[in-house]
C-alpha cells in the first residue's frame, strides 16, 4: 500500500504532518502558535527554589511558571558536596548499573533461549527500556490517572544519604531537559538526565550505562543481531544509548553514523550551554518538521510531498544531515489547489472535530472524552454482513479496533479509556479483537497498556499522553435542560426576594425555545408567584449565558444575576493568575503586620 508524507506549512500561524497510507491517515501532527511544544527541550536554567517536603527543587528556565525537578532526576555531578563522599556516590552507581545491566542480559538470554520475549503490553516509549535507570517523577504534581496505570514496579537504587536541601543551592546553574509538557497549572517536568533522539538510536550522554534495545523489538533474532552491533560499535565510557524501533534491521555503519551525529549535536549542546547565561534555551528538540521526519518517515515512505518555502526548505536541509540518501523523495507542493484538500486530507482530518465516527461496514463509534476518562462506545448499526448476530458482531469489533488504535492517535486521546465493543459470546473471538488491537497500537510511540475484553464486553487500556490534545472537548447541557435550569433559577431567586417582575435575557434560539414549550410552565410560576415573567432574546448572548434582573412592584432591580463564558487566550489567562497571586501575597503580608502589631501593642500594655 502506497504510503506518503504530507506537510503543510503554508500558514503562518500553523504546521500540520499527515501520515497517509492508501485512503487512511496513519499518524497526524499539529503545531500552531499557542500550543508550541516544549517537551525534549534543553535549557540552562537556575534553581529558584529547594522544597525539602518534596525532595524537589523548582528550576526557572526562562518560562512563566517554573519547572519541577525531582531529586531522583537530578545527576550526581551537581551535589554540592565533599569530593570523597562524591566519589562513593559514583562507585555506588557505578555497581548499581553493573548489576541491572547483568540482570537484564540473563533474563534477555533466558527469554531468547526459551523462544519468548517479555515485553510491556504492548508499547515502550522510545527513550525508556527494561535497562533503563531513570526514575519517574512521582509527585503531587502529577498523579494523574495515565501515569498511575503506566508504572510498573522495578528495582530501583537509591542514595538516601543526602537530602535534596543539603546538595543543592538555590540559583544554582544547571541543565535540564523537559521530560513533561507544561499542562493547565501545572509547570514542565524536567530531568538532568539528558537524552538525544536521532533516527535509529536515543543517545543519553550523561547515563554511562551501556547499550539498550528498546522493548518494542521483540524479535529475538533482532535482538541478538542488534545486542553483537553495540558490542562492535565504540560507545564513549561516560554515555549510554537505546536502539530504536526504526533500527532494528540496521547496518552496523548506519546505527554507528547516527551515534556521532549525535555525538557532535552534545558537543554543540556543551557548547552553547558554556557560552550561554541562565535561564536560556539551549537545543530545541521540538520542532514539528524535524521530530516528524525523524519519527514517521522510514524505507517504505514513497515521497515527503511539502507545502510552503520555508517548510520545504527546512525538510531537505534535515534530509541531508540525518537521511542523504532520501533527500530525493522530498518534493514540493507547486498546485493552485491546497495539498491537503488536493489529497482528500482535509475531509477526514475534519473528523476528529466529530464525536461519531462511520464505519465502512455501516457500523459507527461514538467517542466522549470525559474529565476522568475516555469512552468509546461501537455500535453494529446497518452492518448485516455476517452470517449470524456472532458473526456480525466479530467482524464490527475488529473493523472498530483498527478504526479505534489510528482515532487514538490523531486526537492523541490519553489516559484512561474504555471501549465498550458488541457483545460476543465466544472466548476465542474476544481474543481475535483483542490481538487486532495490540497489533495496530504497535506503530503507536505513546506508551501504552491493554487490558482483556470483559464479560460485560468492556476493554480497558491506557495511553501515555505525549501533548496536549489539539481538539478540545466540553459536556454542555442539551436545550430542553439549560431551559428548566433557568426556570429554576428564576422561581428560586423570585420567591427568595419576593419579586413581582423578572427579565429573562437569552440567546433568540433559547428564548423560541421557551415560548414554544415552556408556556404552560412559565403560566403557572406566574400565577402562583403573583408575578411577570418577560422572555427577551439578545443576540449578543451565546446558549450558555443569561442575565436574569429580578426587579420590585416599583421595577427597582432587587437582584441581577448574570453569567457569561468568556473566552480566554492563555496570555489572560496567565496575567490574570499573576494578579490573584499578588492579591494572595498582599493579603497574607497584611495579616503578618496585624499580628506583629498586636503582639507590639500587648508587650507595651
Amino acid at each position: 500500500m502506497e504510503k506518503n508524507l504530507y506537510i503543510d506549512a503554508s500558514h503562518p500561524n500553523e504546521t500540520r504532518v499527515v501520515l497517509k497510507s492508501g485512503e487512511n491517515i496513519e499518524d497526524y501532527e499539529y503545531e500552531g502558535l499557542k500550543n508550541n511544544l516544549i517537551k525534549n527541550n534543553i535549557y540552562l536554567g537556575k534553581v529558584s527554589r529547594i522544597e525539602p517536603s518534596l525532595q524537589a527543587a523548582f528550576v526557572d528556565f526562562g518560562r512563566e511558571r517554573h519547572g519541577f525537578l525531582s531529586f531522583n532526576d537530578i545527576q550526581s555531578d551537581y551535589y554540592q558536596i565533599p569530593k570523597a563522599d562524591l566519589e562513593k556516590i559514583k562507585e555506588e552507581e557505578e555497581k548499581a548499573r553493573e548489576e541491572l545491566s547483568k540482570q537484564v542480559e540473563a533474563k534477555e538470554e533466558e527469554n531468547i533461549a526459551e523462544g519468548k520475549l517479555e515485553i510491556d503490553d504492548p508499547i515502550e516509549e522510545k527513550v525508556e527500556d527494561l535497562e533503563s535507570n531513570k526514575e519517574e517523577v512521582d509527585t503531587k504534581e502529577n498523579s494523574d490517572t495515565e501515569e498511575k496505570t503506566e508504572k510498573k514496579p522495578e528495582k530501583r537504587f537509591k542514595f538516601k544519604r543526602y537530602k535534596i536541601q543539603e546538595v543543592i543551592k538555590p540559583n544554582q546553574v544547571i541543565l535540564v531537559q523537559v521530560i513533561k509538557d507544561e499542562r493547565g497549572q501545572k509547570g514542565a517536568a524536567l530531568s538532568t538526565f539528558i537524552s538525544i533522539a536521532g533516527k535509529y538510536i536515543v543517545l543519553m550522554p550523561n547515563t554511562p550505562k551501556g547499550g539498550g534495545i528498546s522493548r518494542k523489538i521483540f524479535n529475538p533474532a533482532d535482538r541478538k543481531k542488534i545486542r553483537t552491533i553495540l558490542n562492535e560499535i565504540e560507545i564513549p565510557k561516560e554515555m549510554g544509548l537505546i536502539v530504536r524501533t526504526a533500527g532494528s534491521n540496521k547496518t552496523k555503519n548506519e546505527i554507528n553514523s547516527d551515534l556521532t551525529t549525535l555525538i557532535n549535536t552534545w558537543g554543540q549542546i556543551k557548547d552553547n550551554a558554556i557560552n550561554s547565561i541562565a535561564p536560556s534555551l539551549i537545543h530545541q528538540e521540538s520542532e514539528i518538521i524535524k521530530r516528524t521526519l525523524r519519527d514517521m518517515y522510514d524505507d517504505s515512505t514513497n515521497q515527503i510531498i511539502v507545502e510552503g518555502n520555508e517548510g520545504y526548505k527546512k525538510a531537505q536541509s534535515f534530509m541531508k544531515t540525518m537521511m542523504p540518501s532520501s533527500v530525493k523523495k522530498v518534493r514540493k507542493y507547486r498546485g493552485r489547489t491546497p495539498l491537503f484538500i488536493e489529497e482528500n486530507i482535509e475531509q477526514k482530518l475534519n473528523q476528529i472535530f466529530d464525536s461519531e465516527i462511520k464505519l465502512k461496514s455501516g457500523g459507527y463509534l461514538v467517542i466522549n472524552p470525559t474529565e476522568a476518562l475516555v469512552s468509546i462506545d461501537i455500535n453494529s448499526g446497518s452492518s448485516i454482513k455476517g452470517k449470524n448476530v456472532e458473526s456480525t458482531a466479530l467482524d464490527t469489533n475488529i473493523e472498530a479496533a483498527e478504526e479505534i488504535a489510528r482515532q487514538i492517535k490523531i486526537r492523541d486521546l490519553s489516559g484512561l479509556i474504555i471501549i465498550d465493543f458488541i457483545d460476543m459470546l465466544s472466548f476465542g473471538n474476544r481474543r481475535l479483537v483483542e490481538r487486532k488491537l495490540k497489533e495496530k497500537c504497535r506503530s503507536d510511540r505513546a506508551r501504552i497498556q491493554i487490558g482483556r475484553i470483559s464479560n460485560f464486553g468492556l476493554l480497558e487500556m491506557s495511553r501515555q499522553r505525549l501533548r496536549e490534545s489539539a481538539v478540545k472537548w466540553k459536556v454542555t447541557l442539551t436545550d430542553e435542560s439549560f431551559a428548566q435550569k433557568l426556570l429554576k433559577i428564576v422561581e428560586l431567586k423570585a420567591v427568595t426576594n419576593k419579586a413581582k417582575f423578572v427579565e429573562v435575557k437569552v440567546c433568540e434560539k433559547i428564548s423560541d425555545f421557551l415560548k414554544e414549550n415552556f408556556v404552560n410552565d412559565l403560566t403557572y410560576f406566574e400565577k402562583k408567584n403573583k408575578m411577570t415573567i418577560d422572555i427577551i432574546s439578545d443576540n449578543t448572548l451565546i446558549i450558555p449565558e443569561y442575565i436574569i434582573n429580578i426587579q420590585n412592584k416599583s421595577k427597582k432591580t432587587i437582584e441581577l444575576v448574570e453569567h457569561y463564558e468568556k473566552l480566554k487566550n492563555l496570555e489572560t489567562q496567565n496575567k490574570e493568575d499573576k494578579i490573584s497571586q499578588k492579591k494572595e501575597v498582599k493579603k497574607i503580608k497584611k495579616n503578618y503586620k496585624k499580628k506583629n502589631f498586636l503582639k507590639r501593642l500587648n508587650n507595651t500594655l
